[in-house]
């Protein structure tokens, strides 16, 4: 009878191992195997099992333990052949049965424990699926970091065009600001007749803001004080123009008029751009002792006189370029020993407060007021940029700054 049971637990495990291709260990106490169901059962392609060695001698295994849903441990296991590196094959489930009181203790009568190992072709298509898609990702970011290497390369290509473009317009820059500070007088003329000195701050580094002085005779200075609109390279290329046409077309035989309408020609045949001038020239006579003057568009300049009144030369002309073959005026006024005369360009009267208003013409004749009967032109130069810097809500100019200070000397 016993013998019947001991069949029928065989047919029913081993039907139970066909159908879910498990395959059953039987084990002694030394882990020698006893038994393998069904018969010529593996747990892999290569793997032969030995009956009387150790387990191990077979088969090298990678136990593992994993958390179940149902909150309790099951055992993974990939085989392989001994010795070999990696143990990662397609994962069997393993269930273990120890002592005698186990189902399939009947089966094997040497057997002091047995391991159950069923495939798991779901989670090794899973672990496939992983593997593939991982190898694939991998291959993105490879790809990725390639396309970077790549931008990256260019990027430092383009990095270093643009640092060499940078050294080459800093170059070119520089090189402006040295012609910039070519064209103001390097020294004042020699005269005990009238005495000078002067401002310039420029808003880039380099500007439109130009102005010249020159005798013309021993009796007779000219001042010339220009601004050409915009900021950089531009104005100041067109500044030198001015200046070398100012300088073969000035003559003690050529009033303001004329000299400003020969620039006005000069400059319309030659620039073609979007700026424009604006331009002051006066002719100190001290035998008549007149300022006779032609203001180009410019901004009214001042005569602070002696008694603490002041006047301004007005602007009766249109601004350098706008019309073609245009007739300039000039203005003739007297001027007296003692007597002040400021030219400056737009910057310093369209500097703003707090509340936008502008510095104008009542802040320089007012700061130059006060200053006058203390000091000497240094000090109503500074006073005056002093003034200014107090009044504006920050000290960032939006214009070039230029003053030109003259004082009219007292002579015997």
């Amino acid at each position: 009878m016993k013998t019947a049971n001991t069949e029928a637990v065989l047919q029913s495990v081993l039907s139970i191992l066909e159908t879910t291709r498990a395959v059953l260990l039987a084990l002694d106490s030394e882990e020698r195997l006893v038994g393998v169901l069904p018969a010529g059962g593996n747990l892999g392609t290569q793997l032969e099992l030995s009956l009387g060695q150790p387990l191990k001698n077979s088969v090298q295994a990678n136990f593992i333990r994993v958390y179940s849903d149902d909150n309790e441990w099951d055992e993974l296991a990939y085989f392989s052949r001994p010795g070999q590196s990696s143990t990662r094959g397609k994962p069997w489930q393993i269930h273990r049965y120890s002592g005698t009181g186990h189902a399939f203790s009947s089966l094997f009568a040497d057997a002091a424990s047995c391991i159950l190992a069923t495939p798991l072709p779901a989670y090794a298509s899973l672990e496939s699926l992983h593997e593939h898609s991982m190898a694939d990702h991998n291959r993105e970011l490879q790809a990725m970091n390639r396309k970077l290497r790549r931008r990256s390369h260019k990027l430092k290509e383009a990095m270093f065009i643009l640092e060499q473009r940078n050294r080459q317009i800093i170059n070119e820059m520089n090189l402006a600001v040295e012609l910039q500070k070519s064209l103001l007088p390097k020294s004042y003329p020699a005269t005990d007749l009238i005495s000078f000195t002067h401002r310039y701050i420029p808003m880039a580094m380099v500007g439109g803001d130009f102005f010249d002085i020159k005798k013309l005779a021993d009796n007779m200075v000219a001042i010339l004080i220009s601004d050409v609109s915009g900021h950089g390279v531009a104005p100041a290329f067109i500044t030198a123009m001015i200046r070398s046409s100012f300088d073969y077309l000035v003559s003690k035989d050529r009033p303001p008029a004329t000299v400003i309408s020969l620039l006005n020609d000069e400059f319309s045949k030659i620039i073609d751009t979007d700026h424009y001038v604006t331009a002051f020239y006066a002719v100190l006579d001290f035998t008549t002792m007149t300022c006779r003057y032609c203001n180009a568009g410019h901004p009214h300049q001042l005569l602070i006189h002696a008694d603490g009144s002041h006047s301004e030369m007005t602007a009766n002309n249109p601004i350098i370029g706008m019309l073609d073959h245009y007739e300039y005026k000039d203005i003739e006024i007297p001027f007296s020993q003692g007597d002040l005369l400021c030219f400056f360009t737009d910057g310093i009267m369209e500097a703003r407060d707090e509340n936008g208003e502008m510095f104008g013409t009542a802040g320089i004749v007012e700061s130059i007021k006060l200053s006058s009967t203390s000091g000497d032109l240094d000090t109503v130069a500074d006073h005056l940029l002093t003034d200014l810097i107090q009044f504006m809500k920050d000290p960032y100019f939006d214009d070039d700054i230029t003053i030109l200070l003259a004082e009219i000397l007292e002579t015997l």
